[in-house]
């Protein structure tokens, strides 16, 4: 099935019972003050089972009902679609993944730094510290250090971020750890900006938001939509860094990106559809499946609270392996991603399906367990009857 559609759900192989349960839970969350503003889409086999939403579109009194169209801030979901467009110029012969970094952005130094690949990149096993970055970099601001004029058709914001760390020491030999940094999805966001020749946005707004018909997914929110953006308490989660001026106009490779529950699950069907959307390939079967394997056996990692022997991460994806991520009824083989604030991505090929969990996270000392997206992804595939 090539494209997401409302068809009888007996031929998805599911209970109409089962899902009637995910839509009344759904909102029984919102009820229950999980979330003020959820959206959930879930999909089996191409067909719709649920897409729905609950709650208000802001914290004011007045605030009006959410709708499906609301947009969330994807946040860390974003280094999806920057690891999609990697995988895009590698087919076309524009880049090697084993390549070192600093074959396409030289200023990429330092001791052991010209054994980083794009590989190391993709599955946040570069040696690449957030922590020792943020020290580099206060380090060279605080020592007059200057940066160099921003290239044109560089967003001046991303010149100056990465600018900070080219030069910073790594933390890691590559490959050893998986130590998830943010930073390193810049850095091949540049990497596509100088390979493609076009701006980062306007690559993948070319390569792949519209091939795959994604007309609500932006970078720098147009400011005629922004009233389409959920807007959050000043005490929940990221409130004040999401809803700010500087996010809404982000070009981040690594957490830029605004989007809605649809367009996001289109992205998951492209993968369910092994790189193929409605009769248009964007990527071959074969990228498809090597970003959605365990790319890093054997390599741990530690991530806030919790400490995972085996990481198993892809080109992108996290991969399910036995983390159990976001549902407990997940096939192995499943692989999603969560964004800081509340949005959540899944495709289980096993179970044929693709969910989508929006929602805004009201307290983020907690990572990701008060949204209950395990609940709801336990629940879509509960109604599941045929396998």
């Amino acid at each position: 099935m090539n494209s997401l559609s409302f068809i009888e759900l007996e031929q998805a192989g599911v209970s109409p019972a089962g899902v009637r349960r995910i839509g009344e839970a759904a909102a029984q969350m919102v009820r229950d003050g999980i979330t003020p503003a959820q959206v959930v889409f879930a999909a089996r086999r191409g067909t719709v089972l649920v897409h729905q939403a609950d709650g208000v579109i802001g914290p004011e009194p007045d605030a009006a009902a959410l709708t499906t169209g609301a947009l969330y801030p994807l946040c860390s979901i974003t280094k999806l679609f920057t690891a999609t467009g990697i995988m895009m110029l590698a087919e076309q012969g524009k880049l090697g993944l084993n390549r070192p970094v600093c074959d396409y952005i030289p200023e990429f130094t330092g001791e052991g730094k010209a054994a980083v690949r794009i590989h190391h990149l993709l599955t946040h096993t570069s040696g690449l510290d957030q922590d020792t970055l943020y020290k580099h970099r206060k380090m060279k601001q605080e020592n007059g250090v200057e940066w160099p004029p921003c290239a044109p058709g560089q967003d001046p914001d991303n010149h100056d971020y990465l600018w900070g760390g080219y030069d910073a020491p790594l933390s890691a030999q590559p490959g050893t750890v998986m130590s998830y940094c943010g930073y390193g999805y810049e850095v091949l966001g540049e990497i596509i900006r100088r390979v493609s020749g076009q701006a980062y946005e306007q690559y993948m707004e070319e390569a792949l938001f519209g091939p795959l018909g994604m007309s609500d997914t932006y970078y720098r929110v147009p400011p005629e939509l922004r009233h389409r953006v959920v807007r959050r308490s000043p005490e929940a989660a990221c409130a004040e860094w999401v809803e700010s001026e500087y996010q809404l106009n982000s070009v981040s490779a690594g957490g830029g990106a605004y989007s809605t529950a649809r367009d996001l699950a289109v992205f998951g069907q492209l993968f369910l559809n092994g790189g193929e959307h409605n009769g248009t390939r964007l990527l071959s079967p074969v990228s498809v499946k090597e970003m959605t394997r365990n790319q890093i056996p054997g390599v741990s990692s530690a991530y806030r609270d919790e400490i995972f022997p085996e990481a198993y991460w892809g080109y992108g994806w996290a991969i399910n392996g036995n983390k159990r991520d976001g549902g407990d009824l997940f096939s192995p083989e499943a692989y999603s991603h969560w964004g800081a604030a509340g949005p959540f991505l899944c495709v289980d090929p096993v179970y044929e399906t693709v969910t989508v969990h929006l929602s805004v996270e009201l307290d983020h000392q907690k990572p990701f367990k008060n949204m209950y997206a395990d609940y709801f992804n336990n629940m879509v595939l509960g109604a599941i009857t045929e396998l």
